[in-house]
């Protein structure tokens, strides 16, 4: 009988043994490799261009759609260009003018002052039809690059203003993402660095390049999980993802490693 008990006894002995172990290394072990492994975690990114207009105006065709392709120069808006037409109609006879009177005052032997008055007054009127020839030409709105148009923010008939957004344009030729490294690991890190960039979408695994490193330490974004990771000093690395592909896409959660 006691033998049994003793039995027993080691028999709870050896699985509460076990159970300790298995506890301590979901709660330490694992963590610990985890932080072995320099890397992070972070979102895929690309580069965005606000498009907007340098003037006021009502625009008059919208040629641009939400998932397009463009290339650098398409034309995406016009905006209403009667009045400016008329500037341009006005400054050109201002031109004339200035040169008919300068021709008058050469023929007529004026002066040198007065020809110089009449060349400034030329030059003046010049000046005017440039600044005319450019407003319109600002009517025409166009990609400022080649990429894709991710968001319309105006349409057909609204007014536009300067600095207002018409619409988003985003290179997806070219992906980025940002992780966070903890201070102490940084010197770990250089620009060229090559790294191991995955998703829980894909399977294959990309390659990623460190293209930018902060030059001073921040406290990690508050959009890290615990409390004790964001109060930590880290700097921010870029990485540019090689030959994504379809595959990843802006928004997309990424994991880093090196």
């Amino acid at each position: 009988m006691k033998k049994r008990i003793i039995i027993v006894v080691v028999l709870l002995l050896i699985a509460a043994g076990a159970a300790g172990g298995w506890w301590w290394w979901t709660t330490y072990g694992q963590d610990a490799t985890a932080e072995d492994v320099l890397g992070g975690s972070g979102t895929i990114e690309a580069r965005e261009v606000a498009v907007s207009s340098l003037i006021a105006g009502r625009i008059a065709t919208a040629e641009a759609e939400e998932g397009a392709e463009v290339t650098s120069g398409t034309v995406l808006f016009t905006l209403d260009s009667e009045l400016l037409q008329l500037q341009v109609t006005q400054a050109d006879a201002g031109v004339r003018a200035a040169q008919a009177a300068l021709d008058q005052a050469r023929a007529d032997k004026a002066s040198t002052a007065e020809i110089a008055r009449v060349q400034a007054r030329l030059d003046q009127a010049s000046a005017a039809r440039q600044m005319a020839d450019a407003q319109l030409g600002y009517a025409t709105i166009t990609a400022p690059m080649d990429g894709t148009i991710a968001k319309l923010t105006a349409s057909l008939g609204e007014n536009a203003s300067p600095g207002k957004t018409l619409a988003t344009l985003t290179d997806l030729s070219t992906l980025y993402v940002s992780i966070y490294i903890p201070e102490t690991n940084i010197g770990e890190v250089t620009l060229g660095d090559m790294a191991t960039i995955t998703a829980d979408s894909s399977e294959t695994d990309f390659a990623g390049v460190v293209v930018y490193i902060a030059s001073e330490a921040e406290f990690t974004p508050s959009n890290v999980e615990t409390k004790e990771q964001r109060v930590k000093l880290v700097y921010e690395v870029r990485l540019e993802v090689d030959d994504a592909g379809d595959v990843l896409k802006p928004g997309m959660p990424v994991d880093v490693a090196f």
